[in-house]
């Protein structure tokens, strides 16, 4: 596949917003379905409809699709932190029973939250 392609064009159905040279950003927001069938289904199988943006939504399925062209592979995952990416690598790799080593902070800017919500935590 043409690397002007993949970075360009691949992916981008210019015509579902409105002929726009780049495609919106979809930050946040839910996804209306036509009744409540449709929605139950979507829950079925999250890969193949939008529900809420934070998860999978337009922008991040552009971006999945031509990183995974650009790597030659089959598909890709995007994580929202590179914590989030770091956890989803080791649960991949480890059962129930298993023992991770790890140095004491693995991922330092988690030390640094000094948020209410965080206080008492670390």
């Amino acid at each position: 596949m043409d690397l002007s392609f993949i970075i360009n064009e691949l992916g981008e159905e210019r015509d579902q917003y409105f002929n726009a040279i780049a495609p919106p950003i979809w930050q946040a927001s839910n996804f209306a379905f036509k009744d409540v069938e449709s929605f139950s289904n979507a829950f079925k199988d999250e890969r193949n409809d939008y529900i809420y943006s934070r998860g999978i939504n337009p922008t991040t399925d552009i971006l999945r699709k031509k990183l995974a062209a650009l790597d030659g592979a089959e598909d890709c995952l995007l994580f929202n932190s590179g914590a989030a990416a770091i956890f989803a690598g080791i649960l991949a790799n480890v059962k129930a029973g298993d023992h991770i080593v790890s140095v004491k902070n693995p991922y330092s800017s988690a030390k640094k939250c000094s948020t209410r919500c965080c206080q008492g935590l670390m």
